[in-house]
């Protein structure tokens, strides 16, 4: 136990010395560890140059059409509603057409706490919902990003290249829990109008079994698709790359094992390795991964497990940009069928703005689709006056006292703080 009177001292000593072990090891541990992946990186030929002169590139590139998605979503929520406002939009581009517009794809605001909303089922437990309540609004948002790529595929417009803000296939995990609610009919049917249209069971409309659908609908695109990871914390690529050299019998499994642990104890991550070992205009090939599994452990077993399995595969690279900022993570449902081209682009679009980093295009569209703050606080300042007055209205000196409180959120709050004046006395 350390004298409180320290408290900062010991505080500031624990966060530079704690684990002394690992910490004066981590930058000598995750080189050693990129030796190994760099290796087998050569060993594979999966390293690649990407040749970028802007004063060819873009007029070679001028006639493309592209289309960048994202969606966006207030979280905001009151004592007793939980408002969800969600769109799904893109920003297309064509500068040969002198096209440059946005168009919103999908829309939603309802109540979470209504149990008429037309989003979810409702499920009568309220600590049950409370406990769904951001798992349900990553859902949403989740499925409309989806939804969006699957109307650009039904659309007649031609498209060249697609960019999603975020992966392309989305972790499960969150989504598997038994009683987490399904879709209504109505929402099922408005996310995609040709998925079962005349009997759905409550399992038929649960997220695993919509998303799978807009999944396998995307995987078949007449054009490429990519989800761009701009900060990716995982060691997926590693990870998979270590599993696949153990299953061909490249790698002893004693040396898969220690990398492995030693890869869980550090903490090291891809955008770690791949910062150390890449160069700018540098990229790596994609390498088939399946989202869902560990080698071949399913990440988390659950009710959905078989459903889970019918997920395809993914494919995932890495492109570096600049030289001070860690590699993007590019994922697409299909092995590129014009890799050079298609991540010289994506290097392109990612240099527009200085030390940036990341595609401008995506950038543009999150702007687009964010729920403007003037909305949230708007209708925050409506919920707090209309409370107010009623409780005014009412007459009532405890119903007043009850509005203050809800309003400032706790019971010791600014109108009950204790002033200088009063602590001096």
């Amino acid at each position: 136990m350390h004298n409180a009177n320290n408290l900062f001292i010991n505080y500031m000593d624990k966060a530079v010395h704690g684990s002394p072990v690992v910490q004066a090891n981590f930058l000598k541990v995750i080189l050693k560890v990129s030796e190994t992946i760099v290796k087998i990186l050569k060993h594979e030929n999966l390293i690649i140059n990407l040749n970028y002169e802007p004063g060819k590139f873009w007029p070679a590139h001028k006639d493309k059409t592209v289309a960048f998605v994202d969606g966006g979503l207030d979280k905001t929520s009151f004592l007793s509603s939980a408002p969800l406002t969600i769109r799904a939009g893109s920003y297309i581009v064509n500068k040969a057409a002198k096209e440059e517009f946005f168009t919103q794809q999908k829309n939603c605001l309802v109540d979470l706490y209504d149990p008429d909303n037309e989003l979810y089922d409702f499920i009568d437990d309220d600590n049950f919902e409370d406990l769904m309540l951001n798992k349900k609004k990553d859902a949403a948002r989740i499925i409309f990003e989806a939804s969006a790529l699957v109307n650009h595929i039904q659309s007649e417009r031609n498209i060249d290249l697609c960019f999603l803000h975020g992966p392309i296939q989305a972790i499960l995990t969150p989504f598997t829990q038994q009683g987490f609610p399904p879709f209504t009919k109505l929402a099922a049917e408005y996310i995609i109008p040709f998925y079962k249209k005349k009997k759905m069971s409550p399992e038929d409309r649960h997220f695993i079994n919509v998303y799978l659908e807009c999944v396998k609908f995307i995987k078949k695109s007449p054009f490429p698709i990519y989800g761009v990871v701009e900060t990716a914390v995982s060691a997926a690529y590693t990870k998979n790359l270590l599993y696949s050299f153990k299953s061909k019998g490249i790698i002893s499994e004693k040396d898969y094992r220690e990398t492995i642990d030693t890869i869980i104890k550090y903490r090291i991550t891809d955008a770690n390795l791949f910062e150390i070992i890449l160069k700018k205009n540098q990229a790596l090939k994609p390498i088939e991964i399946q989202k869902q599994f560990y080698g071949n452990k399913i990440i988390q077993r659950s009710m959905w497990d078989d459903l889970i399995e019918q997920y395809p595969k993914i494919f995932m690279g890495y492109v570096k940009v600049t030289d001070n900022q860690a590699p993007i993570r590019i994922e697409t449902l299909n092995y590129p069928s014009n890799l050079i081209s298609d991540f010289s682009y994506i290097l392109a679009v990612s240099k527009l703005l200085p030390n940036y980093g990341y595609p401008v295009g995506l950038n543009v569209v999150d702007r687009f689709v964010k729920i403007s703050n003037w909305m949230s606080k708007a209708s925050r300042n409506y919920f707090t006056t209309h409370l107010l007055k009623q409780a005014i209205n009412n007459k009532d000196k405890n119903t007043v006292s009850l509005a203050l409180k809800i309003l400032s959120k706790k019971n010791r709050a600014w109108m009950n703080r204790p002033t200088k004046r009063r602590i001096s006395r």
